[in-house]
Order: structure tokens, then sequence, then C-alpha cells
């Protein structure tokens, strides 16, 4: 899960670069998903949960850019981050749960 954010943070950034953006545009685009490091490394599955929130915005953001310019691979490398992403998140989150509830898998 770590290589997705890595992966993702520099689709951020070259996202930016793209378009003439100044180093501290692709810093606050990036912010939201700094501050959700720290849910991985705490193992707070509260705080997971709204990063999956989080990533729900990221997405949208994703698939407009992936169809706004065409034949764009930066774009469609960020969507495809994006979603993996999110379902790395939504494993965890299901397995983490049933482990904390004493569930049988």
């Amino acid at each position: 899960m770590c290589l997705t954010w890595v992966g993702f943070l520099l689709q951020q950034a070259a996202d930016v670069e793209r378009f003439a953006g100044t180093l501290l545009l692709a810093g606050l685009r990036a912010a939201p998903l700094c501050l959700f490091i720290w849910a991985a490394v705490k193992d707070s599955l509260r705080l997971m949960i709204w990063y999956e929130l989080v990533l729900l915005f990221y997405f949208i953001s994703a698939v407009e850019a992936a169809f706004a310019y065409q034949a764009d691979n930066i774009s469609v490398a960020g969507l495809v981050l994006v979603v993996t992403n999110f379902i790395a998140c939504m494993l965890y989150i299901r397995y983490r749960g049933r482990e904390l509830r004493g569930d049988p898998a």
C-alpha cells in the first residue's frame, strides 16, 4: 500500500508540473494524502475509513482528467493508482475489522 501512496503522490506532482504549477500547489494537492499516512502507521481503522472517503474526491478528479485529456498517460496512471489504493484500503479495512471484532474469516 505504501508503494501506491508514493506513486500517487508522484502522479499528483507530475500533474501539477504538467500544467506549469508551483511546488506549493503540488504540496496542497498532496497534503490530504500525507495527513493520512499517519493512519497507516498508527493502524487506525477509523482514520483509514476517512481516508477512503477522501480518495473518492481524488477519484472524481482522476476520472475528469482521464476523459478531458485524450491519450494522456499521466491521467490514466493516476486513475489506476487511485483505484488500486482504494481497493487496497477497502480490503485492509474489511479484514482488519473482522480481526478486531473476532469474526471468523
